[in-house]
């Protein structure tokens, strides 16, 4: 490709002796220099006057990667080098542009210094080569350099046709409707061992036409505690029970007594006293009849005034009797009565409470050995009825992401804890967390377009459900940036998906058939406003838009810009050519006097 090119130049001093080396620079898109070693030196001849550049052949069908860049141009430099005091002189000869291969045109004719010292053919297509790298040169002083340059602005034409916004992120896959078979075990120290847990996994069929699992063990709990309390349970019970048989005993009792003193007690006492009334009436009939008698007989003298004093106090004597009968009657009736009842009713009101408080006793024994039988019943955790499905144990995560505890034999469970899942696999949804700048575009309804990763080869289509309105929560190790968590209900899940599979979600927000769109290079935002440079003609016009919406790639446009506009690129870098209006231009912020 490259042959000895001689070259005339005088040479004021015969005896200096110099080499002459023909370099080849690559230069590369960052403008970095490299000299590539395809090229040699030769010791000049004897004449001075004659300067001989000789260089290798250098075939070149692609253009190298150097350093991991592409070149762009190659520079071809001619040099001399003092030998007494090592001092290079280079001038540069040639410029050439290297697209893919080679791009060479005409030099214009040689000068008459530059001389061909071989005639072969070979040094004739050596200087054909040149005269194409120096019009290549030349085509890219005048032209392509300019074109590379940046300096003029890079249009693109406004398109109209469909325009599609989506939201994308990561989600996982979980059943919308799960059973969850959860601990019912209440544990006196709070926590309970796992001895016998069924294989994840294992199909469980629980249903009225095929009862087949119905009494198969999911999970067995240790019981053993449950079971020596069972034991004193019953002693505890059977000693409440007779207590409960005594009180009621001095319950009846005291009804009873209370009905012995009214009917019989009290009966024969008011009998008695009555008896003592009738007694002490007819005492005093008679004594005072008899004191009659003796009076007249004491007037005839026939006995004695001491006969007669002793006749009239056995009247006396008799008529206190009678009026002390009358007086116990009327206290046994108006209040040894009263008391006795007051009496007998307080104990029967006694044995009464004692005896519905043993009873009380007694049924919160029995409750509470009714609760350790069923406490035992629970610590072997059987399916539910109507239950089929996949057994899916559950998987607690701590702070950091990471699992804090799982179901396996030997762990510990508390009350209310989950321990199996059983998911409904015709009913399945993703659980996406949208970044922040996004969740203000989803919205229930919108379609969503699911890849999951462990099924390469299908796409699934669903639809949000639910957009919580307050972000998940996070942990000491989560970033700043808040996620909010986005219901999707899949449709027609196949039957090879799986709770928690991981998957990536696409929400289309918006999808209009006909729109005008622009990159999104062409916006330029200032405060609330969007601005694109229109090139119309020869002159530039800053026009004012309205996006209704954007994707990664374009913006959809509203109003202000018509389909083959032609816009500016990043309008940023050309500040010179935008007119912004006044009321965009920043002002000083003005506060309130009191807010100070």
């Amino acid at each position: 490709m490259c042959s000895a090119l001689q070259c005339r130049k005088s040479q004021s001093n015969r005896n200096l002796r110099v080499t002459a080396r023909l370099y080849l620079i690559a230069v590369t898109e960052t403008d970095t220099l490299h000299r590539l070693p395809a090229l040699r030196t030769r010791q000049p001849p004897k004449s001075p006057q004659n300067w001989a550049f000789v260089a290798n052949p250098y075939k070149i069908p692609r253009i190298p990667s150097i350093g991991g860049e592409r070149p762009i141009r190659f520079d071809v430099m001619a040099g001399r080098v003092d030998n007494r005091n090592g001092q290079a002189f280079f001038r540069q000869y040639i410029w050439c542009l290297i697209g893919r291969n080679l791009m060479m045109r005409s030099l214009p004719r040689l000068p008459q210094r530059l001389r061909i010292r071989h005639g072969s053919t070979t040094f004739f297509a050596i200087i054909v080569i040149v005269v194409m790298m120096v019009g290549a040169g030349i085509w890219y002083m005048t032209t392509g350099k300019n074109e590379s340059s940046g300096n003029a602005p890079i249009l693109v034409p406004a398109t109209r046709g469909v325009f599609i916004a989506k939201v994308l992120d990561q989600g996982e896959i979980q059943s919308s409707e799960n059973i969850e078979i959860r601990c019912e075990v209440r544990p006196a120290g709070g926590s309970i061992a796992v001895i016998e847990v069924i294989p994840e996994g294992t199909m469980i069929i629980n249903t009225e036409e095929d009862p087949r699992d119905k009494d198969r063990v999911l999970v067995r709990l240790d019981s053993k505690a449950f079971e020596k309390d069972l034991d004193q349970q019953k002693l505890a019970v059977n000693t409440a029970q007779i207590s409960v048989v005594q009180a009621k005993a001095a319950w009846d009792a005291a009804i009873v007594s209370k009905k012995e003193y009214l009917e019989g007690i009290y009966v024969e006492k008011r009998k008695t006293i009555l008896n003592e009334i009738y007694d002490a009436q007819q005492e005093t009939e008679q004594s005072e009849a008899y004191l009659e008698h003796s009076t007249k007989l004491h007037k005839k003298n026939f006995i004695t005034t001491q006969q007669l004093k002793g006749d009239r106090i056995a009247v006396q004597r008799a008529k206190n009797s009678y009026e002390l009968a009358n007086k116990k009657l009327q206290v046994l009736d108006e209040v040894t009565k009263e008391k006795e009842i007051i009496l007998l009713e307080s104990d029967i009101g006694s044995a009464e409470v004692k005896y519905k408080n043993e009873e009380e006793k007694f049924v919160i024994e029995k409750d509470e050995l009714a609760e350790i039988e069923t406490q035992i019943k629970n610590c072997t955790v059987l399916p539910p009825k109507g239950v089929s499905g996949q057994v899916v144990y559950n998987k607690e995560q701590g702070r950091g992401g990471q699992t804090e505890w799982v179901l396996v034999e030997g762990a510990t469970v508390r009350e209310r804890q989950v321990l199996i899942r059983i998911p409904n696999p015709t009913k399945m949804e993703v659980k996406a967390l949208i970044n922040e700048q996004s969740i203000t575009a989803v919205r229930p309804q919108m379609p969503v377009e699911i890849k999951v990763d462990a099924l390469r080869k299908s796409k699934l289509k669903g639809v949000v459900t639910s957009v919580s309105q307050y972000a998940q929560a996070g942990d000491f190790m989560s970033s700043s940036i808040k996620k909010f968590p986005v219901m999707v209900k899949i449709i027609d899940p196949p039957e090879d998906l799986k709770p928690g599979m991981n998957s990536s979600v696409e929400i289309q927000t918006m999808y209009l058939e006909d729109a005008v769109q622009l990159p999104v290079q062409c916006i330029y935002a200032a405060l609330d406003s969007r601005f694109c440079l229109v090139k119309r003609g020869d002159k530039y016009e800053t026009v004012e838009v309205q996006v209704s919406g954007g994707n990664s790639k374009n913006v959809c446009i509203e109003s202000g810009i018509d389909a083959g506009d032609l816009v500016v690129m990043n309008p940023g870098s050309h500040r010179e050519l935008l007119e912004l209006p006044n009321r965009i231009i920043e002002t000083k912020i003005d506060v309130p006097k009191d807010a100070q």
